[in-house]
């Protein structure tokens, strides 16, 4: 009983990861009460069930990913639970021996542990790929439930250090942000490794199924399947076409029906050049597929890789957590950066939320976002603009940075995408898909707040 107890938890933790270990508890109990004997009965979970636990929203966050990975399991022939029971317990089997390398860690780690400090945000990041690396070796793409096994440990040995606070409460389980950073960091070595995407499940019959690439840290469509009865050469065609109408009708043919379900039908083929080895530059990957550059399929491409609507989940995130975070900063500065942007009195919460937590990780603000004259063109962006490799937001006027701002995405040097909404939430929002939809890493001057926004 205790180990569907742990697999019910992990259930539990890999959608509510913040969760804290008493309401978990609290609802594996309830869910063992109610007739939950294995991963299977978890489809029929209803949100009364569990409603005293948690908040509405988190209630229907767990009920939908139940219920979308038993659609997952549909057509996969069942099992006894026992033996369900004991497959989960071998995967993580590695994760219950593995110890922690804290001996190959940097010294920052070594007497930030000692001593019952934070570490640095370049230490914890040189600590992370440790850590990837090691973990590597036993699998070379751990799931996110094996990655929270791992964060456990390194949360509870030191909790000082690492454990994630808020004011004087620790936030969850405490191990929300080490999850994070640890599976991004793996899913950036695996970019480049199909195979790790695309483990290949199979039935008792003899029938092979895909395991939804989840372990790819959201990337549920990182390389698929072609479509059927479509083959490389007829989705090129349909690539070449759009590529023809670009040339006759430029970006605005980006909203165009059938523009749309061409470069809908087209993912795959997308999907296979962004992926080629060695990696193709932004350049060629813009010159083939010039309206995977616009708004609209940025955003239309990173719904089809996550299933998630990147625009929508950032638009909710602020509403629920943004004037959370500034409340806590004014109760609560933690430098000196940080009540210069409260003392301007600004009204717009989504900018403003950026801009504290980049003060309270002291990165700079132009590790993200640049700014420009207010009728500049991409052409006079790129020639007096320093513009990095890495990924930048630019926006049009040289005042505070505001809600209502035109703005311009670029990547590898070069402007790439113009909004075609002035709005500060739209711009973050291609930003962060750009990151997904082009198998790009967050940049060092700013990963420790692009990490927190992402989570």
């Amino acid at each position: 009983m205790s180990g569907m107890k742990e697999v019910l938890k992990d259930a539990v933790l890999l959608v509510l990861p913040s969760l804290s270990p008493d309401v978990t508890n609290q609802l594996v109990e309830k869910l063992m009460d109610q007739g939950v004997e294995g991963l299977d009965d978890l489809v029929y979970v209803k949100e009364d069930d569990i409603l005293e636990f948690i908040r509405p929203i988190q209630c229907r966050k767990l009920l939908s990913s139940w219920k979308n990975q038993g659609k997952d399991n549909v057509d996969v022939k069942k099992t006894p639970r026992i033996y369900s029971l004991a497959s989960a317990s071998a995967t993580h089997s590695w994760t219950k021996n593995f110890q922690v390398p804290w001996n190959l860690m940097p010294d920052g780690i070594k007497s930030a542990v000692e001593n019952g400090q934070r570490p640095s945000p370049s230490d914890r990041r040189q600590m992370i790929r440790i850590l990837a690396d090691e973990m590597r070796k036993h699998d070379t793409n751990p799931t996110r439930s094996q990655c929270l096994t791992v964060s456990r440990k390194i949360v509870s040995q030191y909790p000082k250090s690492f454990a994630d606070m808020l004011g004087d409460k620790q936030v969850g389980g405490g191990y929300e942000s080490v999850l994070s950073q640890l599976k991004v960091r793996i899913e950036h070595l695996n970019r480049t490794n199909t195979l790790s995407h695309h483990r290949i499940q199979r039935s008792d019959t003899g029938t092979t199924r895909k395991q939804s690439s989840t372990d790819s840290y959201g990337c549920t469509r990182w390389q698929p399947a072609l479509p059927p009865g479509e083959s490389y050469d007829s989705l090129e065609v349909k690539r070449q076409k759009m590529e023809e109408m670009h040339l006759h009708e430029g970006i605005s043919g980006a909203e165009r029906g059938d523009v749309c379900k061409l470069m809908e039908g087209t993912y795959w083929l997308q999907r296979h050049m962004i992926n080629a080895t060695p990696s193709p530059t932004i350049a060629d990957i813009k010159t083939k597929w010039p309206y995977l550059f616009t708004q609209r399929h940025i955003y239309g491409h990173f719904e089809q890789l996550t299933d998630k609507k990147v625009l929508r989940c950032l638009e909710l995130s602020i509403q629920e957590c943004g004037q959370i975070i500034i409340e806590f900063f004014k109760s609560k500065p933690t430098n000196d950066d940080i009540r210069s942007i409260l003392s301007r009195g600004e009204n717009d919460v989504d900018a403003m939320v950026i801009q504290l937590l980049l003060a309270h990780f002291k990165e700079k603000l132009d590790g993200v976002f640049l700014q420009a004259d207010e009728f500049a063109t991409p052409s006079d962006v790129q020639q007096s603009l320093h513009l990095p490799e890495s990924p930048r937001l630019i926006f049009l006027g040289m005042q505070t940075l505001k809600s209502n701002q035109r703005w311009m995405l670029s990547l590898e040097g070069q402007v790439v995408c113009e909004g075609a909404q002035p709005n500060f939430i739209t711009g973050l929002a291609a930003l962060f898909a750009s990151f997904y939809n082009f198998n790009l890493q967050y940049q060092e001057e700013a990963a420790c707040t692009l990490e927190f926004v992402q989570r």
